[in-house]
Order: C-alpha cells, then sequence, then structure tokens
C-alpha cells in the first residue's frame, strides 16, 4: 500500500503525545498492520499469547521491564528500518518518468487505483471528486496537504526522502521541530523559550487525547510530571529547552520505549513482585492491546 498512514496533528512518540501524528504505527511494527488489526479484533487473548512468549527472552514464563523494554526498542527499530527500505520501493514505483520526483498526480493516481477505481476512472475523475464518500475526500485533502507541505526543494514534486517524510513524518527532522515549534508556541506561557514544570503539566488531557479512555486529572499530572523530571529534563535544572525537547521527540530515543515499559509494569503488576505473569498481562489486555507492546504502529503513527 502506498498510502500514508493517517495522521492527526499535534505531539510525538510519548505517554503527553499519545493520540497524535499517524495512525497506524503500533501494528505495522510488531506484526504486520493487517494481521495485528485481525487479531485484536478475532482473538486478542491468542495474540497477546504469542507475543508475550516472544518477548520473554530467559523463558521463564514472566516478562520483567526489562524484557519489555527490549522488546519495544527492537520493534520500532524494525518500523523505521522498514519504512526506509518499503520506500525505496513504493517511489520508484510510482515515479513513472523516473526524473527522481514523485508528483501529485503520480502519487494520487496510484492511490486511486489501489482504492478500486479503474484506469478509465483515474484518468477522467472530477478533482472534486464528487461521487466518493466523504471520508475518502477528507483523507485526499488531508494528503494533498501533507504533500504540498513536505515539498521543500521542488514544489512540482517530493524526491525520495521528501517522500519518506510524507509517508512516514517520524523520519523527519523538520517536522520534530515544527512539533517542538508547536509544543512551545501552546505551552511556553512567559515566552522565555523554555518550559518549567509548571508550564509543561498545565497541558489539558482534552487537547490530547480525543478518543478512548481517559487518565484521572491527578493520574494525567502524575505522568506528565514523570515525564518532565525523569526524562526530558536531561540537565535536571528545572527547565527544558528546545534542544531536550527535540532529543526527547526523536522516535528512536531509547526512552521512551523505557517509560512504556515502566507504566505497562505498573499497570499490570497485580501481585508487586515486579514481573508479569502471563496471566496478570491477559487480564489487563486493553492495557497491552493499545501499548507499544502489542499494536506499536498505530501508537507511534498516532504520534507522528
Amino acid at each position: 500500500m502506498i498510502r500514508r498512514p493517517p495522521r492527526s496533528t499535534l505531539f510525538p512518540y510519548t505517554t503527553l503525545f499519545r493520540s497524535q501524528l499517524n495512525k497506524n504505527f503500533r501494528n505495522e511494527v510488531i506484526l504486520g498492520r493487517k494481521d495485528v488489526n485481525l487479531d485484536i479484533k478475532k482473538n486478542p487473548d491468542k495474540l497477546i499469547t504469542r507475543i508475550f512468549r516472544r518477548a520473554d527472552g530467559n523463558k521463564d514464563r514472566s516478562l520483567s521491564t526489562e524484557e519489555l523494554w527490549e522488546w519495544i526498542t527492537s520493534k520500532v527499530k524494525e518500523h523505521l528500518d522498514k519504512a526506509i527500505k518499503d520506500n525505496f520501493h513504493i517511489f520508484v514505483t510510482i515515479d513513472k518518468d523516473h526524473n527522481g520526483l514523485v508528483t501529485w498526480d503520480e502519487y494520487h493516481s496510484r492511490y486511486l487505483l489501489e482504492q478500486g477505481f479503474n484506469n478509465k476512472y483515474v484518468e477522467n475523475h472530477s478533482e472534486k471528486h464528487k461521487d466518493m464518500t466523504r471520508q475518502m475526500r477528507e483523507e485526499i485533502l488531508l494528503d494533498r496537504a501533507a504533500f504540498l507541505e513536505a515539498a521543500h526543494s521542488n514544489e512540482e514534486g517530493l524526491n525520495i526522502d521528501e517522500f519518506l517524510s510524507f509517508r512516514h513524518p517520524e523520519h523527519s527532522h523538520a517536522t520534530l521541530l515544527n512539533m517542538v515549534q508547536d509544543i512551545f508556541d501552546k505551552l511556553d506561557d512567559n515566552g522565555d523559550d523554555s518550559l518549567t514544570l509548571q508550564e509543561f503539566v498545565s497541558l489539558k488531557q482534552d487537547d490530547v487525547v480525543s478518543n478512548g479512555p481517559k487518565m484521572s486529572e491527578e493520574m494525567w499530572k502524575k505522568e506528565r510530571r514523570r515525564e518532565f523530571e525523569d526524562v526530558i529534563d536531561a540537565d535536571k535544572n528545572g527547565k527544558v529547552t528546545r534542544q531536550e525537547l527535540v532529543m526527547y521527540s526523536d522516535p528512536k530515543n531509547p526512552s521512551h520505549a523505557l517509560m512504556e515499559a515502566k507504566s505497562l509494569m505498573e499497570g499490570a503488576d497485580t501481585n508487586g513482585d515486579g514481573k508479569l505473569s502471563l496471566a496478570e498481562v491477559l487480564a489487563h489486555k486493553q492495557l497491552f492491546l493499545g501499548s507499544k507492546m502489542v499494536d506499536i504502529t498505530k501508537n507511534f503513527h498516532d504520534e507522528f
């Protein structure tokens, strides 16, 4: 599929940024997007059991925080590496005139064919797409806007690096910088180009989590405080700079996988022994089905 995963609009790759930019990261990384979606619907217990056994590195029938961390980290790397590899093949396929640029028309034509439209329709369709569903028209408009935004070097089309940023914005340094700017615009109340703990925890949960279950207000602020103090504020001076936030926002930063692993452990370790049994994981399956442990592609692209 050439279609870039759907994106929403705010921040990147953390508990804070969960529900943001690219809606399918978790699935693609763990088992392949179609497989995960199918298994989540048909047999989630079987899916979780399979992943549990793969992540159990020492085969002691339990998962430690380190094993969770290593599993999530390895799957993030797989996703990022696969995106680069796939990008080359997709780019070459779409670039029909082999001029090193994919134009919007080239991309859009291939997209329509993959949606089941025939060649006659693709060659002669109205740009207003009146015969399409509203959802599909909206997707096309969003794609078009993102395509134009990615075209930095030539307004007529995307080179191979820009095409990668278009389909996988988590690979784009420019995307990271733009997201950091969005964060500062929203939270830097006094305009001193740094974020205090008070400014950071002031972000409302409703501004970030638009769908799905939400934490209590107390838990939300606790998570934000921990995120700020334990991970983002690298020099521990009580302020977060743009550079620190860019480093934190980088999807390759292992701190994200570690935070996710700790969060899963805290949420499912019922007996408090510092390990997760399969029974504990299955008892908290909704927590895991929405985590980077299982659904990492959607989770990652929610944030990108």
